[in-house]
């Protein structure tokens, strides 16, 4: 049976913990921080996802066709053909064959234009590609930066129903021998109860994630094992950052060709608005005359590309606009992401420091075991201790989410 707490033991509880408080502060941070040079399986994963991707593959089939289509209507329109044969009456007017062959085509500066234009919008595409691709494998490494706080997690509990698992043996030793009480002894039944639901829920959200994985892998099952986040260079000023990711920003470079897209349109809708025209030869046979030669025709465009010129500017305009409001968004977009990430590894880093400050499971047992404190005491001190590493952990996953947020440009 242990003695009820008084302060005097408190005292020397206090001292006795103390002596391993260094100790406790350099395991702690070997446990939590682990070797930032150690190459994790997160870049091999999205490497696979990037390849098996059905999405991305499809995205891969869509812009080859939309391409291909850009390439039609670059050339001259198909030569005209036309046959007349036109019979006489009376008899002796005789038969008129008329043959007309042609080839139209628009004001010659019209062509150039087309090709650019179809250039621009080819390049269009390929923006929008590359930002699915990088949600996609933004999505996928949230998950691994899941799955890595998960696997810490469950390696933390299994240590801890080991444990816990000893104790509610020696307890049950004790029980048996009447040297504890029902009491202690169903606390101890508690903490293995609630030890494995926790590692239940572990296993479940590590399968959620798992399958998500598969899912964005094609269907092929991707097993991830890692409890290493990906190593941390330190972060440029937010100005040099801002600027970096805002010039490959695929939103942006998209906006930014539409606007030049817009700005070709124009011009090509008023090499349009010019006139049309087409050249070819005629043959004529009459009463027993040929006669043949050039044939020259003209279109006078006068309503069909009315209003086209006002509407394409302001089309322009438009762009304009929206890349400026992008920018604006992007620029506090990735100001907020920056501020989330330095105050959560501020706030990871001032903890670990506090935490390396206090004292360990190991002399907690001792001074239980020495008598120094009920068994209720070493619950609750053992439950604080738990809660702080679990805050620990959970403040790691913070801080990598938020990176990696920051950095999706990289992907």
């Amino acid at each position: 049976m242990h003695k009820p707490y008084n302060s005097s033991r408190a005292v020397r509880l206090s001292k006795f913990l103390k002596l391993g408080k260094s100790t406790w502060g350099a395991t702690l941070l070997l446990l939590f921080t682990g070797n930032l040079s150690a190459q994790s399986a997160l870049d091999a994963v999205l490497s696979q996802i990037a390849g098996n991707n059905r999405m991305l593959r499809s995205e891969t089939q869509r812009v080859a066709a939309a391409q291909k289509e850009l390439q039609t209507g670059l050339f001259l329109y198909d030569p005209q053909i036309s046959y007349d044969f036109l019979k006489g009456f009376p008899n002796s007017a005789g038969n008129q064959n008329d043959l007309t062959v042609t080839q139209p085509f628009d004001y010659p500066t019209a062509y150039p234009r087309r090709r650019k234009l179809a250039d621009l919008k080819s390049g269009q595409f390929v923006f929008e590609s590359e930002l699915l691709r990088k949600d996609i494998l933004l999505e996928a490494k949230l998950s691994c930066l899941h799955l890595i706080f998960l696997n810490k997690r469950k390696a933390e509990l299994t240590r801890r129903m080991a444990a816990a698992q000893q104790f509610l043996d020696n307890y049950q030793k004790k029980y048996d021998a009447r040297d504890a009480t029902e009491l202690d002894l169903n606390k101890a039944r508690h903490q293995v109860i609630n030890l494995q639901t926790d590692l239940k829920r572990i296993a479940a959200e590590t399968a959620e994630h798992l399958t998500k994985l598969t899912e964005l892998n094609g269907g092929t099952a991707i097993a991830f094992a890692d409890t290493l986040y990906p190593p941390v260079t330190t972060l440029p000023a937010f100005e040099s950052l801002e600027q970096t990711i805002e010039s490959t920003d695929p939103t942006l470079q998209f906006l930014q060709n539409q606007q030049q897209v817009g700005a070709v349109q124009v011009a090509l809708t008023k090499a349009l608005a010019l006139p049309k025209m087409e050249a070819g030869y005629h043959y004529q046979g009459i009463l027993g005359q040929n006669f043949h030669g050039l044939h020259v025709g003209l279109s006078v465009p006068l309503w069909e590309n009315k209003n086209r010129v006002a509407q394409q500017q302001l089309q322009t305009a438009y762009y304009a606009a929206e890349i400026e409001t992008h920018r604006n968004e992007l620029f506090y977009e990735v100001k907020r992401m920056y501020e989330k990430y330095r105050a959560a590894q501020s706030d990871q880093d001032e903890y670990r420091q506090n935490l390396a400050s206090l004292n360990n499971l190991e002399l907690l047992d001792n001074a239980f075991q020495a008598g120094q404190i009920t068994t209720l005491e070493y619950f609750v001190e053992q439950s604080i201790f738990y809660e702080s590493r679990d805050r620990l952990l959970e403040l790691e996953r913070e801080t990598a989410l938020a990176l990696a947020e920051l950095l999706k440009y990289q992907l």
